[in-house]
């Protein structure tokens, strides 16, 4: 009898593992589970810019660049165009220069009987000198006459300076001395603190002051030994 038993409850417990060894009908279909793909981990490296926005940025810039280009050669086009002034000649009135050495359209035109060659030529009526070389007028420029009046005539540059004090007791600059001989030395300078034609003197000078950039154009175009012819008109 317990012989039995015992083979009956072999037999069943071989019959119960083979059941669970077969797969159950509900799970038969059911697939398994996705596998998990690691996620990629930061560098730490900065992310490179696309071909595509490189490329954008560089077709605007050359469009830019050739608008432009396109404006600045119209504009070139439609811009006056400047010509020269001509030369003047002691036979032409030459250009008035400005308070500010500039020249303007207002001409004046050389005294007559002002003698010949390389001179310089002052009219005290006109309040004015040119600088003549040969037959051609380098430059003319209004002036501011001293208190002390230089007699018409020809004389000679005798001296130079840079800078020297007047007798009015004002500071001036490129200093043209003539006249040296006579009683009274005479020169052609200009104002220190005033750049454009300076106001009449108020002491006693002989002195003829004019602008700072006219006192240097003088004082290089003149020497010592250079005509300065004083007129009478």
């Amino acid at each position: 009898m317990m012989a039995l038993m015992g083979k009956g409850t072999r037999a069943a417990g071989q019959r119960n593992r083979a059941a669970s060894s077969e797969p159950s009908s509900s799970g038969a279909n059911t697939p398994p589970p996705p596998s998990r793909r690691a996620e990629p981990q930061d560098s730490g490296k900065p992310k490179r810019s696309g071909r595509g926005a490189t490329f954008s940025v560089l077709m605007m810039t050359l469009v830019s660049l050739a608008a432009v280009g396109v404006l600045a050669a119209q504009a070139k086009a439609t811009a006056p165009s400047v010509r020269a002034a001509p030369t003047s000649t002691a036979a032409k009135s030459s250009s008035k220069s400005g308070s500010g050495g500039t020249t303007t359209t207002t001409t004046y035109a050389l005294p007559a009987n002002s003698g010949s060659g390389t001179r310089i030529v002052y009219s005290p009526s006109e309040k004015r000198v040119w600088l003549v070389e040969g037959s051609t007028v380098e430059r003319t420029m209004e002036v501011v006459p001293g208190t002390i009046a230089a007699a018409s005539g020809n004389y000679e540059v005798s001296a130079k300076t840079p800078g020297a004090t007047g007798s009015d007791g004002v500071q001036v600059l490129y200093v043209v001395r003539f006249a040296a001989g006579s009683s009274t030395t005479y020169g052609f300078d200009s104002d220190e603190n005033v750049t454009g034609l300076p106001p009449a003197p108020t002491g006693e000078t002989a002195g003829i002051r004019m602008a700072q950039t006219d006192a240097q154009a003088l004082y290089q175009f003149s020497s010592v030994g250079t005509t300065v012819v004083v007129t009478s008109s």
